[in-house]
């Protein structure tokens, strides 16, 4: 059956198909801490400097802001010096050197607290500012992430009016706990993953050829999404396409076959769940819709969607929390995928690790010849999507690849796109109209589950809701 016959097809089945979906039903959660971040402008300086504290990125648990109030100990030394207030700014003016730890207290309108602390140095308190003294900055991307999310740390902005940047050295505290976790460097330049939720007050120091120092500190946001295990594929070359081992199911979008050429890049083993979706929405603030910025992530209204919004939080519906996410659009997986550190896999780069990569026995499906123990199908799912890692992984232990759901791709559709495409590392043609979906789902037949077949839908995803989710790839 040809892609074209069966849009008619199926678009006469969608209707029927909902009967076999129970509805997504509202839960309730309690209510969350206020989330607290604050930034000191600037980071450091003299007994003169009017120091500026600016809590505008603190919200409550729920992502709100209407109700918090907060109070401030510029020493930390346990004597609150401001009242409760809901202004979220505040100066102060230090009268004695000195390496200053300055707290901000945040209640919400139910009574829950939130707490989070920077660093500040004044005068020659183990740093300084001004003549003599080298400029500390740096930024952190992003500056919210997950556990497992690689945040870079950049320090190339640091300067010093005697000496050239290439001698100036810097250190990283990633805790912001006075721990330096890092030797006296002159690489500027850091990673790190954090392997526990939370705010965290990251400092870094720099020192000058002279041995003046100077700091500055951020506050990122570590969300408690689980962690999103990978595989490594060694780059290879590969056979894509219409290859023998299609058997005689192969269609014209598949050919030719032709040689491709990738980079070594890493890849989720498991697809991206309901559960992990649910938490992404709910650390970028999208609206109760599913939506960010008028750009819909996820098709929320539909009955059938595991994922709702209970009025305060998205959650994903009792019992789907390890099921593939499903009613993804193109834009929410992509979102997805930069809100983790990572990106969507190239269609090349999807087809590699499907067949398993340098480690490739030449299977029809993702894993195997036999369908029913790699991928969830039409014949064996009973027309739902299920928890990931189910069925058998392939070569790379990489589950899902065939069946379950629809995966997107970051390239657009280019029909013949086969015909021209780059032998390294091809990124999928430059513009379109229509997204890569690859791999089948719960609700196909074989043949479509097979590691070649293509598919492809719009961004916004108004056809295959309910079969299309994804995985995140990256460098």
């Amino acid at each position: 059956m040809t892609k074209i016959t069966a849009f008619a097809g199926l678009s006469l089945f969608i209707s029927g198909l909902m009967l076999f979906y129970s509805s997504c039903n509202k839960t309730t959660t309690s209510n969350k801490p206020p989330r607290v971040a604050f930034v000191v402008l600037p980071s450091s300086g003299t007994t003169s400097t009017t120091f500026v504290f600016d809590a505008s990125e603190t919200v409550d648990g729920f992502g709100g802001d209407a109700n918090i109030r907060m109070r401030w100990d510029f020493e930390n030394d346990g004597t609150w010096d401001t009242d409760w207030q809901t202004a979220k700014t505040e100066s102060h003016q230090y009268s004695v050197d000195g390496y200053y730890t300055v707290g901000l207290q945040v209640e919400d309108s139910y009574g829950f607290f939130g707490w989070a602390s920077r660093n500040l140095t004044v005068g020659t308190g183990g740093g300084g500012s001004g003549p003599g003294y080298p400029t500390a900055a740096f930024t952190v991307t992003p500056p919210e992430g997950s556990i497992g999310t690689d945040f870079v740390f950049d320090a190339s902005g640091v300067s010093d009016n005697e000496s050239p940047v290439s001698d100036l050295m810097v250190r990283w505290d990633y805790n912001g706990d006075n721990l330096w976790d890092t030797d006296w460097n002159v690489n500027k330049i850091e990673t790190h993953a954090f392997t526990a939720e939370g705010n965290y007050n990251p400092k870094m120091e720099v020192k000058d050829p002279e041995g003046n120092t100077s700091s500055a500190t951020k506050t990122i946001i570590v969300n408690s999404m689980l962690a999103i295990e990978y595989v490594s594929l060694s780059g290879g070359t590969f056979e894509m396409g219409c290859t023998g081992n299609q058997g005689g199911d192969c269609e014209d979008d598949e050919n030719p076959s032709h040689f491709v050429t990738l980079s070594s890049f890493n890849i989720s083993r498991y697809e991206i769940t309901n559960d992990q979706f649910a938490q992404f929405l709910n650390s970028v603030g999208a609206a109760a819709d599913g939506t960010l910025n008028g750009e819909k992530y996820i098709h929320i209204d539909s009955d059938s969607c595991q994922v709702k919004h209970d009025g305060s939080t998205f959650n994903a519906v009792a019992g789907t929390e390890q099921r593939a996410a499903i009613f993804i659009t193109w834009y929410g997986a992509n979102a997805f995928c930069d809100w983790a550190g990572g990106r969507l896999p190239t269609e090349a780069e999807w087809e590699y690790a499907a067949r398993g990569g340098n480690q490739s026995n030449g299977y029809k499906y993702s894993g195997g010849n036999n369908i029913n123990s790699v991928g969830w199908f039409s014949d064996n799912s009973q027309q739902e999507n299920h928890d990931v890692g189910g069925k058998n992984a392939n070569e790379l232990g990489i589950y899902d690849m065939s069946g379950n759901v629809r995966e997107w791709c970051n390239d657009w559709v280019d029909y013949n796109y086969y015909q021209n495409s780059p032998d390294t590392d091809p990124p999928g043609a430059a513009e379109g109209i229509y997204r890569v979906l690859r791999g089948g789902s719960f609700f196909v037949q074989a043949a479509d589950c097979r590691v070649a077949d293509r598919y492809w839908g719009l961004p916004e995803n108004t056809f295959y809701k309910y079969e299309a989710g994804f995985r995140i790839a990256k460098n």
